[in-house]
């Protein structure tokens, strides 16, 4: 099974979120690299597990913490160290060229690269929110996301592969779905299916040591609230 290392880990307890990517803990300002909301997760006195490095304005950062007696991930800025790990080792084909950090119509894309001899170019996204076994994205509404999604459909309509890959790191989700409360991105998303753009899921088990890569999810489409009403004018 591949595995991403992680690095020393060390004990601490939540208090509470100051801004986006701060929170105080019973050990000082962490670093917490996650703009999601996680409000079912970031409770006061959850227990955690920061790597120790001081900064300026932090004395470390938040990877790992325990809800529903399991660790979850946290550091949203692995997913992209994830994927390189399933392309390393030949999951979605040969590869070769690969270069990171993409630009492309002025965003950046994570990753290009040539699979099986064709271009390729792939955007890796993290999740963390799981209700009831479905790993649920996103926790807060992402316009960026969407724009990555509608370059991987140009990119495919225009003949080449193109992957949006989610990591999902909670060992509790069963299955995984869009938030159709984010219109935006969820349209994006069926446009990207239409248009050819593979859509992936793979669950990640998190332990203290590193980040275990388990099998990939099945994709639910929940209903939007267009399909709600379309149906409901359809038998009207």
């Amino acid at each position: 099974m591949l595995a991403l290392p992680l690095p020393p880990l060390k004990p601490c307890r939540f208090l509470k979120r100051k801004n986006r990517f701060l929170v105080e803990s019973d050990v000082g300002p962490l670093h917490l690299p996650n703009s999601g909301r996680m409000g079912e997760l970031l409770l006061p006195g959850t227990p955690c597990f920061y790597h120790p490095r001081a900064t300026p304005k932090t004395v470390g950062r938040l990877l790992l913490l325990e809800s529903r007696g399991v660790l979850v991930g946290v550091d949203a800025s692995l997913a992209n160290r994830l994927l390189e790990l399933l392309l390393r080792e030949g999951v979605f084909g040969s590869l070769a060229d690969l270069r990171k950090e993409v630009r492309l119509e002025g965003e950046r894309l994570d990753f290009s690269a040539r699979i099986g001899g064709k271009e390729a170019l792939l955007e890796a996204k993290n999740c963390n929110r799981v209700e009831g076994g479905l790993a649920l994205f996103p926790d807060a509404p992402t316009p960026r996301g969407a724009r990555h999604l509608r370059l991987l459909s140009g990119f495919a309509r225009a003949g080449g592969l193109a992957y949006a890959v989610w990591m999902v790191q909670h060992p509790l989700a069963r299955a995984f779905a869009l938030d159709p409360e984010d219109r935006v991105l969820y349209q994006a998303a069926r446009e990207a299916k239409r248009a050819g753009v593979q859509l992936l899921a793979f669950r990640v088990r998190p332990t203290l040591e590193a980040l275990h890569l388990e099998e990939q999810l099945p994709w639910v489409w929940l209903p939007s609230q267009e399909d709600l009403e379309g149906h409901h004018h359809g038998h009207g």
